[in-house]
Protein backbone atom coordinates (compact mmCIF):
# COMPACT_ATOMS: atom_id res chain seq x y z
CA UNK A 1 0.00 0.00 0.00
CA UNK A 2 2.50 2.41 1.16
CA UNK A 3 4.45 1.53 -2.58
CA UNK A 4 1.34 2.56 -4.56
CA UNK A 5 1.14 5.45 -2.46
CA UNK A 6 4.14 6.76 -3.24
CA UNK A 7 3.35 6.23 -7.50
CA UNK A 8 0.28 8.45 -6.95
CA UNK A 9 2.18 10.94 -5.33
CA UNK A 10 5.00 11.36 -8.13
CA UNK A 11 2.94 10.90 -10.98
CA UNK A 12 0.88 13.97 -9.33
CA UNK A 13 3.91 15.69 -9.15
CA UNK A 14 5.28 15.42 -12.18
CA UNK A 15 2.08 16.65 -13.95
CA UNK A 16 2.38 19.54 -11.39
CA UNK A 17 5.95 20.22 -13.11
CA UNK A 18 4.57 19.90 -16.07
CA UNK A 19 2.16 22.25 -15.63
CA UNK A 20 4.10 25.35 -14.61
CA UNK A 21 6.40 26.10 -17.92
CA UNK A 22 3.85 25.62 -20.24
CA UNK A 23 2.21 29.29 -20.57
CA UNK A 24 3.78 30.89 -23.36
CA UNK A 25 3.15 34.23 -25.24
CA UNK A 26 2.63 33.86 -29.21
CA UNK A 27 5.22 36.30 -31.29
CA UNK A 28 5.21 36.22 -34.39
CA UNK A 29 3.62 33.79 -37.20
CA UNK A 30 4.28 30.79 -35.16
CA UNK A 31 1.58 28.73 -32.98
CA UNK A 32 1.71 28.38 -29.28
CA UNK A 33 0.67 25.11 -28.55
CA UNK A 34 -0.38 25.57 -24.44
CA UNK A 35 -1.10 29.09 -22.98
CA UNK A 36 -3.89 30.71 -21.40
CA UNK A 37 -7.08 30.85 -23.90
CA UNK A 38 -7.61 34.44 -24.56
CA UNK A 39 -10.34 36.13 -26.90
CA UNK A 40 -8.31 36.57 -29.71
CA UNK A 41 -8.80 36.89 -33.56
CA UNK A 42 -7.52 33.37 -35.70
CA UNK A 43 -3.78 33.65 -36.70
CA UNK A 44 -2.47 33.08 -40.29
CA UNK A 45 0.57 32.22 -42.09
CA UNK A 46 1.01 32.87 -45.38
CA UNK A 47 3.70 31.73 -48.10
CA UNK A 48 2.95 33.04 -51.52
CA UNK A 49 5.59 32.39 -54.16
CA UNK A 50 4.52 32.13 -57.73
CA UNK A 51 1.28 29.68 -58.27
CA UNK A 52 1.53 28.69 -54.61
CA UNK A 53 -0.07 30.23 -51.80
CA UNK A 54 -0.10 28.32 -48.38
CA UNK A 55 -1.80 29.28 -45.81
CA UNK A 56 -1.36 27.76 -41.99
CA UNK A 57 -3.62 28.43 -39.01
CA UNK A 58 -3.81 27.45 -35.30
CA UNK A 59 -7.41 26.17 -35.32
CA UNK A 60 -7.73 25.44 -31.59
CA UNK A 61 -6.44 28.14 -29.28
CA UNK A 62 -7.30 26.67 -25.81
CA UNK A 63 -5.02 23.47 -25.02
CA UNK A 64 -4.94 23.57 -21.24
CA UNK A 65 -4.66 22.31 -18.43
CA UNK A 66 -6.00 24.24 -15.79
CA UNK A 67 -6.42 21.90 -12.58
CA UNK A 68 -3.00 19.56 -13.08
CA UNK A 69 -5.30 16.33 -12.88
CA UNK A 70 -3.51 14.48 -15.90
CA UNK A 71 -1.92 11.55 -15.32
CA UNK A 72 0.46 9.31 -17.23
CA UNK A 73 -0.90 7.96 -20.52
CA UNK A 74 -3.22 11.16 -20.78
CA UNK A 75 -2.66 12.35 -24.11
CA UNK A 76 -3.38 16.73 -25.37
CA UNK A 77 -4.29 17.25 -28.77
CA UNK A 78 -3.69 20.47 -31.02
CA UNK A 79 -5.06 20.49 -34.78
CA UNK A 80 -3.02 23.00 -37.42
CA UNK A 81 -4.63 23.52 -40.39
CA UNK A 82 -2.59 23.98 -43.89
CA UNK A 83 -5.04 25.38 -46.96
CA UNK A 84 -3.10 25.25 -50.28
CA UNK A 85 -4.97 28.49 -52.08
CA UNK A 86 -2.04 28.26 -55.15
CA UNK A 87 -2.51 27.00 -58.29
CA UNK A 88 -0.29 23.49 -58.55
CA UNK A 89 0.08 21.07 -55.85
CA UNK A 90 2.85 21.43 -53.28
CA UNK A 91 4.61 19.77 -50.25
CA UNK A 92 4.85 21.39 -46.52
CA UNK A 93 7.08 21.07 -44.22
CA UNK A 94 5.44 21.43 -40.24
CA UNK A 95 8.42 22.30 -37.17
CA UNK A 96 8.59 22.70 -33.40
CA UNK A 97 9.37 26.13 -32.92
CA UNK A 98 11.06 27.82 -30.17
CA UNK A 99 10.93 24.46 -28.66
CA UNK A 100 12.17 23.77 -25.62
CA UNK A 101 11.75 20.28 -23.91
CA UNK A 102 14.18 19.39 -20.69
CA UNK A 103 11.64 16.53 -20.21
CA UNK A 104 13.67 12.59 -20.04
CA UNK A 105 14.18 11.17 -23.98
CA UNK A 106 10.99 8.95 -23.97
CA UNK A 107 8.83 10.94 -21.57
CA UNK A 108 6.68 12.58 -24.06
CA UNK A 109 5.90 11.36 -27.38
CA UNK A 110 4.02 12.33 -30.40
CA UNK A 111 1.46 10.80 -33.56
CA UNK A 112 0.72 13.19 -36.13
CA UNK A 113 -2.45 12.61 -38.18
CA UNK A 114 -4.31 14.26 -41.33
CA UNK A 115 -7.42 14.84 -42.84
CA UNK A 116 -8.28 16.47 -46.10
CA UNK A 117 -11.85 18.87 -46.71
CA UNK A 118 -12.72 15.74 -48.96
CA UNK A 119 -16.33 14.42 -48.02
CA UNK A 120 -16.15 11.42 -45.41
CA UNK A 121 -12.52 12.05 -45.00
CA UNK A 122 -11.16 10.12 -42.01
CA UNK A 123 -8.07 10.85 -40.08
CA UNK A 124 -4.46 9.09 -41.45
CA UNK A 125 -1.45 8.38 -39.86
CA UNK A 126 0.98 10.39 -41.37
CA UNK A 127 4.85 8.55 -40.75
CA UNK A 128 7.03 10.83 -38.57
CA UNK A 129 10.85 10.48 -38.02
CA UNK A 130 10.28 10.33 -34.44
CA UNK A 131 8.10 9.23 -31.90
CA UNK A 132 9.77 11.13 -29.30
CA UNK A 133 9.15 14.55 -28.98
CA UNK A 134 12.91 16.00 -29.11
CA UNK A 135 14.60 17.43 -26.52
CA UNK A 136 16.34 20.37 -26.15
CA UNK A 137 17.45 22.90 -23.43
CA UNK A 138 17.43 26.04 -25.10
CA UNK A 139 14.73 27.38 -27.69
CA UNK A 140 15.30 25.59 -31.25
CA UNK A 141 13.71 24.56 -34.37
CA UNK A 142 13.10 20.44 -34.61
CA UNK A 143 11.38 19.14 -37.73
CA UNK A 144 8.03 17.74 -36.89
CA UNK A 145 7.20 16.68 -40.44
CA UNK A 146 8.10 16.64 -44.07
CA UNK A 147 7.01 15.87 -47.26
CA UNK A 148 3.24 16.91 -46.30
CA UNK A 149 1.27 16.64 -50.07
CA UNK A 150 -1.09 19.61 -50.21
CA UNK A 151 -2.88 19.32 -53.45
CA UNK A 152 -4.08 22.97 -55.02
CA UNK A 153 -7.22 23.80 -53.52
CA UNK A 154 -7.53 21.35 -50.84
CA UNK A 155 -7.71 22.33 -47.17
CA UNK A 156 -5.95 19.51 -44.87
CA UNK A 157 -5.97 19.82 -40.88
CA UNK A 158 -3.01 17.95 -39.22
CA UNK A 159 -3.37 16.24 -35.56
CA UNK A 160 -0.77 16.28 -33.31
CA UNK A 161 -0.94 14.00 -30.14
CA UNK A 162 1.20 14.52 -27.52
CA UNK A 163 1.61 11.83 -24.80
CA UNK A 164 3.00 12.18 -20.97
CA UNK A 165 4.35 8.16 -20.69
CA UNK A 166 4.81 6.65 -17.67
CA UNK A 167 8.46 4.26 -18.21
CA UNK A 168 8.81 1.19 -16.96
CA UNK A 169 12.44 1.06 -14.89
CA UNK A 170 12.75 4.28 -15.34
CA UNK A 171 12.82 7.10 -12.87
CA UNK A 172 11.31 9.93 -13.76
CA UNK A 173 12.20 12.26 -10.77
CA UNK A 174 13.95 14.61 -13.09
CA UNK A 175 10.41 15.41 -14.87
CA UNK A 176 9.37 17.03 -11.91
CA UNK A 177 11.11 20.17 -13.09
CA UNK A 178 11.19 19.88 -16.90
CA UNK A 179 9.80 22.14 -19.06
CA UNK A 180 8.20 22.22 -22.30
CA UNK A 181 7.50 24.87 -24.66
CA UNK A 182 6.90 24.38 -28.37
CA UNK A 183 5.14 26.46 -30.87
CA UNK A 184 4.77 25.35 -34.66
CA UNK A 185 6.19 26.83 -37.98
CA UNK A 186 5.54 25.92 -41.69
CA UNK A 187 7.70 26.42 -44.73
CA UNK A 188 7.92 25.09 -48.27
CA UNK A 189 8.43 21.20 -48.04
CA UNK A 190 9.78 18.76 -50.61
CA UNK A 191 8.82 15.41 -51.97
CA UNK A 192 9.71 12.51 -50.29
CA UNK A 193 12.52 11.23 -51.71
CA UNK A 194 12.43 7.12 -53.36
CA UNK A 195 14.57 4.81 -54.84
CA UNK A 196 13.24 5.75 -58.22
CA UNK A 197 14.08 9.45 -57.64
CA UNK A 198 17.76 8.38 -57.38
CA UNK A 199 17.90 6.16 -60.30
CA UNK A 200 16.30 8.40 -62.24
CA UNK A 201 18.74 11.13 -61.39
CA UNK A 202 21.80 8.58 -62.59
CA UNK A 203 20.39 7.77 -65.51
CA UNK A 204 19.93 4.22 -64.36
CA UNK A 205 17.50 1.69 -66.12
CA UNK A 206 14.52 -0.70 -63.92
CA UNK A 207 14.53 -3.92 -65.37
CA UNK A 208 11.04 -4.55 -66.66
CA UNK A 209 11.64 -8.60 -66.18
CA UNK A 210 12.44 -8.95 -62.16
CA UNK A 211 11.99 -13.00 -61.99
CA UNK A 212 15.38 -13.62 -60.40
CA UNK A 213 16.71 -17.48 -59.40
CA UNK A 214 18.72 -16.86 -56.57
CA UNK A 215 19.56 -20.71 -56.28
CA UNK A 216 21.92 -20.21 -59.09
CA UNK A 217 25.04 -17.54 -59.09
CA UNK A 218 25.37 -14.83 -61.09
CA UNK A 219 28.27 -14.85 -63.42
CA UNK A 220 26.93 -12.53 -65.98
CA UNK A 221 25.83 -8.20 -65.70
CA UNK A 222 22.36 -9.90 -65.04
CA UNK A 223 21.31 -6.08 -64.52
CA UNK A 224 22.37 -5.04 -68.29
CA UNK A 225 18.87 -4.26 -69.03
CA UNK A 226 18.12 -2.44 -65.76
CA UNK A 227 17.97 -3.30 -62.03
CA UNK A 228 15.94 -5.47 -60.21
CA UNK A 229 13.73 -4.73 -57.09
CA UNK A 230 12.84 -6.30 -53.81
CA UNK A 231 10.62 -4.37 -50.94
CA UNK A 232 12.54 -3.30 -47.87
CA UNK A 233 11.63 -1.31 -45.00
CA UNK A 234 11.22 1.93 -46.25
CA UNK A 235 9.62 0.47 -49.57
CA UNK A 236 11.29 -0.85 -53.03
CA UNK A 237 14.70 -1.94 -52.96
CA UNK A 238 16.76 -1.74 -56.56
CA UNK A 239 19.68 -3.76 -56.60
CA UNK A 240 22.96 -4.73 -58.71
CA UNK A 241 22.90 -8.77 -59.62
CA UNK A 242 26.41 -10.29 -61.18
CA UNK A 243 29.34 -9.00 -62.91
CA UNK A 244 28.17 -5.40 -62.71
CA UNK A 245 30.36 -3.17 -64.55
CA UNK A 246 28.76 0.13 -63.82
CA UNK A 247 28.50 0.45 -60.05
CA UNK A 248 31.87 2.13 -59.62
CA UNK A 249 31.83 4.98 -57.26
CA UNK A 250 34.89 7.04 -55.18
CA UNK A 251 33.63 8.91 -52.36
CA UNK A 252 35.67 10.02 -49.76
CA UNK A 253 39.73 10.02 -48.52
CA UNK A 254 41.11 7.14 -46.20
CA UNK A 255 43.65 8.44 -43.06
CA UNK A 256 46.66 8.62 -45.80
CA UNK A 257 44.68 11.56 -48.05
CA UNK A 258 43.39 8.67 -50.43
CA UNK A 259 40.85 8.44 -52.27
CA UNK A 260 37.96 5.95 -51.35
CA UNK A 261 36.37 2.98 -53.69
CA UNK A 262 32.98 1.76 -53.27
CA UNK A 263 30.33 -0.44 -55.30
CA UNK A 264 26.58 0.22 -54.80
CA UNK A 265 25.10 -2.49 -53.66
CA UNK A 266 21.78 -0.94 -54.51
CA UNK A 267 19.38 1.73 -53.52
CA UNK A 268 17.34 1.81 -50.76
CA UNK A 269 13.89 2.39 -50.40
CA UNK A 270 14.44 5.87 -49.04
CA UNK A 271 16.21 6.71 -52.08
CA UNK A 272 19.69 6.47 -50.57
CA UNK A 273 22.36 4.46 -52.04
CA UNK A 274 24.24 1.90 -50.33
CA UNK A 275 27.46 1.36 -50.86
CA UNK A 276 30.40 -1.46 -49.62
CA UNK A 277 34.00 -0.31 -49.49
CA UNK A 278 36.31 -1.74 -52.41
CA UNK A 279 40.14 0.10 -52.38
CA UNK A 280 41.69 3.25 -52.95
CA UNK A 281 41.23 2.19 -56.77
CA UNK A 282 39.00 0.22 -58.75
CA UNK A 283 39.47 -3.14 -59.18
CA UNK A 284 38.39 -5.69 -61.94
CA UNK A 285 36.02 -8.71 -60.43
CA UNK A 286 37.75 -12.12 -58.80
CA UNK A 287 41.15 -9.54 -58.61
CA UNK A 288 43.28 -10.34 -55.47
CA UNK A 289 44.67 -6.76 -53.51
CA UNK A 290 44.62 -6.77 -49.78
CA UNK A 291 44.00 -2.87 -50.85
CA UNK A 292 40.61 -4.19 -51.73
CA UNK A 293 40.00 -5.51 -47.81
CA UNK A 294 41.02 -2.12 -45.92
CA UNK A 295 42.87 -2.31 -42.88
CA UNK A 296 40.56 -4.15 -40.47
CA UNK A 297 41.14 -7.68 -39.84
CA UNK A 298 39.49 -9.01 -36.61
CA UNK A 299 37.55 -10.77 -34.91
CA UNK A 300 33.22 -10.36 -35.12
CA UNK A 301 33.30 -10.59 -31.29
CA UNK A 302 36.06 -11.28 -28.98
CA UNK A 303 34.44 -14.93 -27.00
CA UNK A 304 32.01 -17.16 -28.70
CA UNK A 305 30.74 -19.07 -25.60
CA UNK A 306 27.14 -17.52 -25.60
CA UNK A 307 24.75 -16.89 -28.27
CA UNK A 308 24.37 -13.20 -27.67
CA UNK A 309 27.59 -12.54 -29.14
CA UNK A 310 26.33 -12.67 -32.65
CA UNK A 311 24.60 -9.23 -32.11
CA UNK A 312 26.28 -6.41 -33.34
CA UNK A 313 24.79 -5.05 -29.97
CA UNK A 314 24.24 -7.40 -26.97
CA UNK A 315 23.26 -7.28 -23.23
CA UNK A 316 25.65 -7.45 -20.49
CA UNK A 317 25.93 -9.48 -17.51
CA UNK A 318 28.16 -12.24 -16.41
CA UNK A 319 28.12 -15.60 -17.05
CA UNK A 320 25.77 -17.07 -20.12
CA UNK A 321 22.68 -15.04 -20.53
CA UNK A 322 19.69 -16.67 -19.54
CA UNK A 323 16.74 -14.96 -21.88
CA UNK A 324 16.70 -13.90 -25.41
CA UNK A 325 15.75 -10.13 -24.47
CA UNK A 326 18.51 -10.17 -22.05
CA UNK A 327 20.61 -11.63 -24.98
CA UNK A 328 19.23 -8.91 -27.52
CA UNK A 329 19.60 -6.33 -25.42
CA UNK A 330 21.41 -3.22 -27.35
CA UNK A 331 23.69 -2.45 -24.46
CA UNK A 332 27.23 -3.72 -25.80
CA UNK A 333 29.16 -2.91 -28.95
CA UNK A 334 30.86 -6.06 -30.29
CA UNK A 335 34.12 -6.24 -31.88
CA UNK A 336 33.49 -5.89 -35.14
CA UNK A 337 31.45 -2.35 -34.21
CA UNK A 338 33.80 -0.67 -32.17
CA UNK A 339 36.14 -1.31 -35.14
CA UNK A 340 33.85 0.66 -37.50
CA UNK A 341 33.29 2.99 -35.46
CA UNK A 342 37.10 4.00 -34.77
CA UNK A 343 37.31 3.77 -38.62
CA UNK A 344 34.28 5.97 -39.09
CA UNK A 345 35.65 8.69 -36.37
CA UNK A 346 39.29 8.70 -38.81
CA UNK A 347 37.48 8.91 -41.78
CA UNK A 348 34.35 10.44 -42.31
CA UNK A 349 33.44 12.63 -38.76
CA UNK A 350 33.44 16.19 -39.05
CA UNK A 351 34.45 15.31 -43.01
CA UNK A 352 32.98 17.38 -45.80
CA UNK A 353 31.77 13.99 -46.84
CA UNK A 354 29.71 13.31 -43.61
CA UNK A 355 26.62 15.53 -44.84
CA UNK A 356 26.13 13.02 -47.40
CA UNK A 357 25.70 9.87 -45.84
CA UNK A 358 22.48 8.59 -44.67
CA UNK A 359 21.04 7.10 -41.22
CA UNK A 360 19.85 3.94 -43.04
CA UNK A 361 19.55 0.30 -41.94
CA UNK A 362 21.78 -2.16 -41.05
CA UNK A 363 20.21 -4.87 -40.41
CA UNK A 364 21.41 -8.04 -37.99
CA UNK A 365 18.81 -10.60 -37.92
CA UNK A 366 18.38 -12.43 -34.80
CA UNK A 367 15.03 -13.91 -35.39
CA UNK A 368 15.15 -17.45 -34.54
CA UNK A 369 13.77 -20.29 -37.17
CA UNK A 370 10.74 -22.19 -37.02
CA UNK A 371 9.98 -25.75 -38.68
CA UNK A 372 7.49 -26.69 -40.35
CA UNK A 373 5.49 -27.44 -36.91
CA UNK A 374 6.25 -24.57 -35.67
CA UNK A 375 9.31 -25.63 -33.41
CA UNK A 376 11.54 -22.70 -32.63
CA UNK A 377 14.90 -24.58 -33.48
CA UNK A 378 16.74 -22.59 -30.06
CA UNK A 379 16.38 -19.71 -28.12
CA UNK A 380 18.22 -17.48 -28.97
CA UNK A 381 20.73 -17.27 -25.66
CA UNK A 382 22.73 -18.92 -23.62
CA UNK A 383 24.20 -22.24 -24.85
CA UNK A 384 21.34 -22.95 -26.83
CA UNK A 385 22.64 -23.83 -30.09
CA UNK A 386 19.80 -21.93 -32.50
CA UNK A 387 19.28 -21.68 -35.87
CA UNK A 388 18.76 -17.74 -37.25
CA UNK A 389 16.27 -16.73 -39.94
CA UNK A 390 18.90 -16.63 -42.41
CA UNK A 391 20.24 -20.21 -42.07
CA UNK A 392 17.44 -21.32 -43.53
CA UNK A 393 16.53 -18.51 -45.36
CA UNK A 394 19.58 -18.72 -47.38
CA UNK A 395 21.44 -21.88 -47.28
CA UNK A 396 18.04 -24.12 -47.37
CA UNK A 397 15.69 -21.73 -49.26
CA UNK A 398 17.85 -19.73 -51.33
CA UNK A 399 15.23 -16.57 -50.59
CA UNK A 400 17.14 -13.40 -49.74
CA UNK A 401 15.28 -10.32 -48.23
CA UNK A 402 15.67 -7.08 -47.60
CA UNK A 403 13.41 -6.37 -45.10
CA UNK A 404 14.70 -7.10 -40.95
CA UNK A 405 12.46 -9.16 -39.41
CA UNK A 406 12.57 -7.21 -36.08
CA UNK A 407 13.18 -3.56 -35.26
CA UNK A 408 15.57 -4.00 -32.10
CA UNK A 409 17.60 -5.53 -35.07
CA UNK A 410 17.53 -2.86 -37.66
CA UNK A 411 20.75 -0.72 -36.69
CA UNK A 412 19.77 3.07 -37.11
CA UNK A 413 21.87 6.30 -35.44
CA UNK A 414 18.33 8.42 -34.62
CA UNK A 415 15.74 7.25 -36.72
CA UNK A 416 13.32 5.27 -34.35
CA UNK A 417 10.54 4.85 -36.57
CA UNK A 418 12.12 2.65 -38.90
CA UNK A 419 15.01 1.40 -36.81
CA UNK A 420 16.01 0.94 -32.88
CA UNK A 421 18.20 4.39 -32.89
CA UNK A 422 21.20 2.24 -31.03
CA UNK A 423 23.61 2.95 -33.17
CA UNK A 424 26.91 5.09 -32.53
CA UNK A 425 27.69 6.12 -36.70
CA UNK A 426 25.84 5.27 -39.28
CA UNK A 427 28.33 2.42 -40.79
CA UNK A 428 27.95 -1.78 -40.81
CA UNK A 429 28.25 -4.38 -42.64
CA UNK A 430 26.98 -5.94 -45.92
CA UNK A 431 24.16 -8.83 -45.12
CA UNK A 432 24.30 -12.30 -46.19
CA UNK A 433 21.11 -11.61 -47.48
CA UNK A 434 22.59 -9.03 -49.82
CA UNK A 435 25.80 -11.48 -51.04
CA UNK A 436 22.76 -14.04 -52.23
CA UNK A 437 21.14 -11.58 -54.27
CA UNK A 438 24.15 -9.81 -55.54
CA UNK A 439 24.83 -13.34 -57.47
CA UNK A 440 26.73 -15.73 -54.84
CA UNK A 441 25.78 -18.68 -52.83
CA UNK A 442 27.71 -21.67 -50.93
CA UNK A 443 28.42 -22.93 -54.54
CA UNK A 444 31.04 -19.86 -54.87
CA UNK A 445 31.48 -17.17 -57.86
CA UNK A 446 34.90 -15.15 -58.35
CA UNK A 447 33.30 -13.47 -61.67
CA UNK A 448 30.39 -11.15 -59.48
CA UNK A 449 31.14 -7.64 -58.59
CA UNK A 450 31.60 -8.74 -54.40
CA UNK A 451 34.55 -11.18 -55.72
CA UNK A 452 37.55 -9.98 -54.05
CA UNK A 453 39.86 -13.14 -55.30
CA UNK A 454 40.11 -15.68 -57.31
CA UNK A 455 38.91 -19.05 -56.01
CA UNK A 456 41.20 -20.50 -52.93
CA UNK A 457 43.12 -17.63 -52.84
CA UNK A 458 41.91 -14.21 -51.21
CA UNK A 459 40.50 -14.30 -47.70
CA UNK A 460 37.54 -13.62 -45.88
CA UNK A 461 34.97 -10.86 -45.12
CA UNK A 462 31.70 -10.61 -42.52
CA UNK A 463 28.72 -10.26 -42.60
CA UNK A 464 26.05 -9.22 -40.37
CA UNK A 465 23.94 -12.08 -40.62
CA UNK A 466 23.89 -15.05 -37.53
CA UNK A 467 24.38 -18.21 -38.81
CA UNK A 468 23.55 -20.37 -35.99
CA UNK A 469 24.06 -20.11 -32.63
CA UNK A 470 25.85 -21.52 -29.18
CA UNK A 471 29.30 -21.24 -31.03
CA UNK A 472 28.33 -17.79 -32.44
CA UNK A 473 28.39 -18.46 -35.87
CA UNK A 474 27.95 -15.87 -38.50
CA UNK A 475 28.30 -15.81 -42.11
CA UNK A 476 31.24 -14.91 -43.87
CA UNK A 477 32.16 -14.42 -47.52
CA UNK A 478 35.30 -15.29 -49.29
CA UNK A 479 36.16 -17.33 -52.55
CA UNK A 480 36.68 -20.83 -51.32
CA UNK A 481 32.80 -21.33 -51.03
CA UNK A 482 31.67 -17.71 -51.29
CA UNK A 483 29.28 -17.52 -48.18
CA UNK A 484 29.85 -20.28 -45.11
CA UNK A 485 29.87 -19.14 -41.64
CA UNK A 486 32.60 -19.37 -38.48
CA UNK A 487 32.59 -18.85 -35.45
CA UNK A 488 32.89 -15.11 -34.41
CA UNK A 489 36.41 -15.00 -32.95
CA UNK A 490 37.88 -15.44 -36.23
CA UNK A 491 39.98 -13.25 -37.35
CA UNK A 492 38.53 -11.87 -40.81
CA UNK A 493 37.97 -8.65 -42.48
CA UNK A 494 35.69 -5.69 -41.59
CA UNK A 495 34.37 -4.19 -45.28
CA UNK A 496 32.64 -0.69 -44.33
CA UNK A 497 28.86 -0.24 -45.61
CA UNK A 498 27.62 3.43 -45.41
CA UNK A 499 24.78 4.57 -47.27
CA UNK A 500 24.71 7.55 -49.32
CA UNK A 501 21.62 10.59 -49.14
CA UNK A 502 19.58 10.03 -52.29
CA UNK A 503 18.92 13.86 -52.27
CA UNK A 504 22.63 14.72 -52.81
CA UNK A 505 22.80 12.23 -55.99
CA UNK A 506 22.03 15.34 -58.83
CA UNK A 507 25.91 16.30 -57.42
CA UNK A 508 26.98 12.95 -58.23
CA UNK A 509 28.59 12.72 -62.13
CA UNK A 510 30.72 10.01 -64.06
CA UNK A 511 28.91 7.19 -65.68
CA UNK A 512 29.79 3.62 -62.63
CA UNK A 513 32.62 2.19 -64.94
CA UNK A 514 35.85 1.73 -63.53
CA UNK A 515 37.25 4.30 -66.22
CA UNK A 516 34.76 7.03 -65.04
CA UNK A 517 33.45 5.99 -61.76
CA UNK A 518 30.41 7.81 -60.40
CA UNK A 519 32.02 10.98 -57.94
CA UNK A 520 30.89 13.73 -56.34
CA UNK A 521 31.33 16.69 -58.00
CA UNK A 522 33.28 19.49 -55.18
Amino acid sequence: MQENSKKRLKKKVIFIGLLIPIIIVIIGVSYAFFHVPVEKEEEKLTIRSGALALTFRDNDATVENIEGTWNFGDTIEKELVIENTGTRDTYAKISWDNLINTYLAESLTYTLEEKSDDTNAVWKQVEIENINVPRSETASTQLLADHLFVPAGHTYTYRVRITFEDLPDIDQTPDINAKFITKFTLEQGVKKWLAEDSISTLNIKINPNNVVDFANIATTDETADGLFSMDDDYGTSYYYRGTAPNNYIKFGQNADGKDMWWRIIRFNGNGSMRIIYDGTQGWENGVFSADRFGSLKNAYNLSNTDTKYVGWMYGEGEGLSVSKEEAETNTLSSNAKQKLDALYESTFLNTEYEKYISDSIFCNDRTSYSDAYGNVLGGGYGNETTYYGGYVRLVTNKTPTFKCPQKNDSFTVDDILHGNGDLTYPIGLITADEIVAAGSNSKGNSRYFLSKAPFYSGPWYWTMTPHLGSGSFMFHHGDISDLSHYSATQEDALIPVINIKGEYLDRVKGSGTIENPYYFET
